[in-house]
């Protein structure tokens, strides 16, 4: 069976490769140049594509985490449950069971599919391959198989076994994905069906800490950890239509059709259209009764292996309407939506059912190529999470000293499903909280490489996990203030790129560090006549010492804790990074603060980072 279902994935792919077509738009004349669209591009303009990241700067990056602009606490391995260290409030309509999972930047999302634009077939290949087996792959690729069809795959795998025992990491996204057009993209359809599977092992962390800040033991599988079996499996299948329909009869993305005097005569009556989104998700916790050993405060079932499990299905339909362009800029762009979603949650024998309606209306005015101010609002109808909403204001202002803008936010939410009701072999918890109000200010600033900003945010009756892991809701307003700043500075061949934050929280139930900050310290040149590109440095990372949350793995949650402080810790990491033609190669050591000795190196209690020890990586791109 397995051969048949080979042989007929080896026949499509045949046939897709050996298909040609070309995008009627027209395209760059340097066909080597690939462009990328998102699922809401009917209300981006003319700016709608994004042109995918090429250069060498960064390449050694390979972990999600590690991006620029990220700071995380993490478990040490890559792949597993990571928090972070910058406070940033996440607004989502409708029902979400977890608005923000600690697997979150290892997901693959609906609104972060890249539907690409490409002339000539294209193909990126990655490999990464480390310490202890790592091992990390990405396969991307995107061709025309006709003038009005696109056909593409995205495929990622990350197994990780780690350094400790029950550390394991096993992570698999692909995303299959379409694009299909009439000839004038007057109709037009985006639709991709994409799986998740998140399976991380969970060892509880390390028992003793002194053993690992000691070094007594120099094999790391021979410390001892809290869990010998346990283990989280995040499964999610989701099948993602979205139709769009463009009233006017001309090319959407033709300038000089759309710029016609013919065409400017006519009242643009915008674009319709309905998307459609049916998820599945099935979260397990799993361990042997040989596990039972005081780790968790309490065990209801001592008697059977914990098998604790949340379904979670969604159907949802949303129809817009816009007067967006993407032949042009509009001095007026308004969106309206709504959106209609139906969700099931299932926690052992219990079933919830939740409905709701949600209307959305976003307005934005270009009033001149100086000034800009856009409004978007919602709010939720329904038998559960009735009187969310979420109000944002922005405006920005660009002359030749760079952009400022000012953005305000106001939301009122209800805590998510996960700390509402939860019922497990070691959590059980039915509680009923206030919902929970925000208001955020944003002043920012940016000029070349140079962006830095300030936030304060108000929080109203803010919900956490406290010390024993348990929901908890506070009864003041919590205040949080932050600024931060990003800088690139280049002086010949040489380059420092420097980040940070600052934040100061008015009350315990949120911790982060005051100082968290990252600098990439770099040497580029070109070599053989530019054929290659040599680039070598250091990234660096550093947050301030405090109590860092501890990680819970039967709820998949970051709780509080008093007993142990992490942080003041200089992570350095040497790179030498290589590009040869198309061909983008990297050779990394990690954790350079390994040859001091100091055996500290923790960003979440009990979970050392890894020891010292190389990565190598190559990226390859083929465009034809």
């Amino acid at each position: 069976m397995s051969n048949r279902i080979g042989s007929t994935i080896l026949c499509v792919l045949f046939f897709v490769m050996s298909s040609s077509g070309q995008d009627s738009v027209k395209m760059t004349s340097d066909s080597s140049k690939v462009f990328y669209f998102l699922n809401n591009f009917e209300i981006c303009g003319p700016d709608f594509l994004s042109q995918i990241d090429t250069s060498l700067t960064g390449i050694e990056k390979y972990d999600p985490l590690s991006k620029d602009g990220s700071y995380f606490s993490h478990l040490g391995n890559v792949g597993h449950a990571a928090n972070s260290l910058v406070f940033i409030p996440q607004f989502k309509t409708g029902f979400e069971y977890c608005r923000t999972t600690v697997f979150e930047n290892y997901l693959f999302r609906n609104d972060s599919i890249k539907y690409y634009w490409v002339g000539k077939p294209f193909t990126q290949l990655s490999y990464v391959m480390g310490a202890k087996k790592e091992q990390n792959i990405l396969v991307d690729h995107s061709q025309n198989v006709a003038r009005w069809l696109n056909f593409g795959l995205t495929f990622r795998y990350t197994n990780s076994p780690g350094y400790y025992t029950n550390e394991k990491a096993d992570d698999k996204n692909f995303v299959v994905k379409s694009r299909f057009q009439t000839r004038n993209y007057r109709y037009m359809v985006l639709m991709h069906y994409l799986h998740n599977k998140i399976q991380p092992e969970e060892n509880g962390g390390i028992k003793y800490d002194t053993v690992f800040e000691q070094n007594i033991e120099q094999n790391r599988r021979n410390i001892e950890v809290n869990l010998q079996t346990a283990g989280n499996i995040i499964r999610e299948n989701n099948y993602y239509v979205k139709q769009f329909f463009f009233i006017p009869g001309y090319n959407r993305f033709e300038k000089e059709d759309s710029l016609s005097s013919a065409n400017v005569k006519k009242l643009n009556a915008g674009n319709i259209s309905l998307s459609t989104i049916y998820s599945r998700m099935t979260q397990l916790y799993k361990q042997e009764l040989s596990d039972n050993k005081g780790f968790y405060q309490n065990t209801f079932d001592s008697v059977h292996p914990t098998y604790d499990s949340v379904f979670v299905g969604r159907f949802e339909n949303e129809l817009s309407w816009t007067n967006a362009d993407n032949a042009k800029a509009r001095i007026m762009t308004f969106q309206f939506s709504f959106r209609h979603l139906y969700s099931e949650v299932k926690e052992d024998s219990l079933k919830t059912i939740i409905r709701q309606m949600i209307p959305t209306g976003f307005i934005d005015f270009r009033i001149s190529k100086l000034f800009r101010l856009n409004f978007i609002a919602d709010y939720e109808f329904g038998n559960a999470y009735s009187g969310d909403y979420s109000l944002k204001g922005l405006i920005v202002l660009h002359w030749k000293f760079g952009d400022l803008s000012y953005s305000l936010s106001n939301a009122m939410q209800e805590a998510d499903r996960l700390m509402i009701h939860y019922s497990s072999n070691h959590f059980r918890w039915d509680n009923t909280f206030r919902k929970t109000s925000y208001v955020l200010n944003n002043f920012s600033y940016q000029f070349r490489t140079l962006k830095a900003g300030f936030n304060l945010f108000n929080i109203g009756s803010f919900v956490y996990f406290d010390t024993l892991a348990m929901p908890e809701q506070l009864a003041d307003n919590m205040n949080v203030v932050a600024v931060y700043l990003k800088k690139l500075t280049n002086l010949g061949n040489w380059s420092l790129n420097v980040s940070g934050v600052y934040q100061r929280v008015s009350n315990s139930a949120l911790r982060v560090p005051e100082l968290a900050a990252k600098a990439s310290f770099y040497y580029t040149n070109d070599l053989f006549k530019k054929v290659t590109i040599l680039q070598a440095g250091i990234d660096v990372f550093y947050n301030t010492s405090y109590f860092g949350n501890a990680y819970m793995p039967a709820t998949k949650s970051f709780y509080l804790q008093n007993r142990k402080k992490t942080g003041d810790y200089f992570y350095g990491d040497f790179f030498l990074n290589l590009q040869v033609k198309r061909a983008r190669l990297f050779l990394k050591y990690v954790n350079l603060g390994f040859f001091l000795n100091d055996f500290r190196y923790y960003t979440v209690p009990s979970y050392p980072m890894q020891d010292g020890g190389f990565r190598f990586g190559v990226n390859w791109m083929f465009y034809d």
